[in-house]
Order: C-alpha cells, then structure tokens, then sequence
C-alpha cells in the first residue's frame, strides 16, 4: 500500500520534472526545495518561528541563483 505521502512525494516530482527544466532547473532541486519548504511550515506549525516568510523567499532565491549558475 502506498502511502499519502509517497502519493505527494511521486506527484511533486512528476510536476518538477515538467515544471523545473523551463526555468532552467534541475527537477530533484525544485522536489528538495518544495520538500524543505514543506518542513520548515510544518516545524512552524508546531512551534511558531520568527520571520517564516523571509526564510522561504530566501530558500526560493538560493535554488533560483543556484540553477541559473548551474546551466
């Protein structure tokens, strides 16, 4: 049986492998972004954490300079 999250996890990556390559990006590097974006929600969830939104835009940028150096 599969499980909710391999569900999300199988549909993540199949939109970032035809999402990501027209913005240049490798698609596992938009599956980790979204996975580590998903994290930090979920850790604020159970314990609020200061400037939640200015971290992600943060991780956002870092994986859109990184995939612009990359290619």
């Amino acid at each position: 049986m599969v499980s909710n999250f391999e569900r999300i996890l199988a549909e993540i990556r199949k939109e970032a492998g035809q999402i990501a390559p027209s913005y240049r990006l490798a698609p596992e590097s938009v599956v980790n972004l979204i996975m580590d974006i998903v994290d930090l929600e979920d850790q604020h969830r159970v314990k609020a954490q200061h400037g939640i939104n200015r971290k992600i835009r943060q991780m956002i940028e870092t994986a859109a300079v990184q995939g612009s150096e990359v290619r």
